[in-house]
């Protein structure tokens, strides 16, 4: 019997003639959404300028404990958006490290060195009463105290809070005397607390900003500068 024709066998190709090969495609590598030039200046111009000031300015607020948290997380969501007008500038290399780096500094130096700023400048020693203690561990075990002070002459204290030596569980009813801020805008500080070191933060934090926005302003200059090759 007679075998049928196979409808899907595939018909001979003709002498001298080959498959024509099949088209590779290739994959297009993916490009960074880039802005134009004059959005490239204007956003280093925020980033660098003013995310700087707006951060600094607002933990300058932070200073009074009454807004030190909302004004610390503006301050932290401030940083995030210069993060990302950062990598909206330049996307590649090596500055959104940098720049990560130099804004921890920001938001973790100025509260502490301005309070120390202004009760080194505008601290009047003022004796007090110790009424409280409370204590506290940290991660690796360490104790420390917390105390709650009053005006010897029985007037309540602004922040009436101090830490650090003379601040104990034994220290309830004794009597000392702390640095404390007329207007009642910074906490009172101990004696003994360096306020010169803490105070030298603000250097810092000046370098810290001086440093960020020359990272933004360079970023752009390569960003602006490696299109203007194309």
């Amino acid at each position: 019997m007679a075998s049928r024709p196979n409808k899907k066998q595939k018909r001979p190709l003709a002498a001298g003639a080959g498959r024509s090969p099949k088209p590779v495609r290739r994959r297009r590598p993916g490009k960074d959404v880039q802005l134009a030039p004059r959005t490239v200046r204007r956003t280093a111009l925020l980033v660098g300028l003013l995310a700087p000031l707006l951060i600094v300015g607002l933990l300058a607020l932070a200073t009074d404990p009454d807004y030190q948290v909302p004004c610390t997380v503006l301050a932290v969501l401030v940083l995030m958006a210069a993060v990302v007008g950062l990598m909206m500038i330049r996307s590649t290399g090596w500055v959104i490290w940098p720049a990560v780096f130099l804004g921890v500094l920001l938001l973790v130096i100025p509260t502490a060195s301005l309070r120390a700023q202004l009760i080194a400048h505008r601290g009047v020693e003022t004796r007090v009463v110790i009424t409280s203690a409370h204590s506290g561990k940290d991660r690796m075990g360490k104790v420390s105290w917390t105390c709650g002070i009053r005006r010897e002459d029985g007037h309540p204290l602004p922040h009436g809070t101090i830490g650090g030596t003379g601040c104990s569980g034994g220290s309830v009813g004794r009597t000392t005397t702390v640095l404390a801020d007329p207007d009642g805008w910074a906490p009172p500080a101990t004696l003994d607390d360096d306020l010169s070191f803490r105070g030298a933060g603000v250097y810092v934090t000046g370098a810290a900003a001086v440093l960020w926005a020359a990272l933004t302003f360079g970023a752009a200059r390569r960003s602006l500068r490696g299109r203007g090759r194309r």
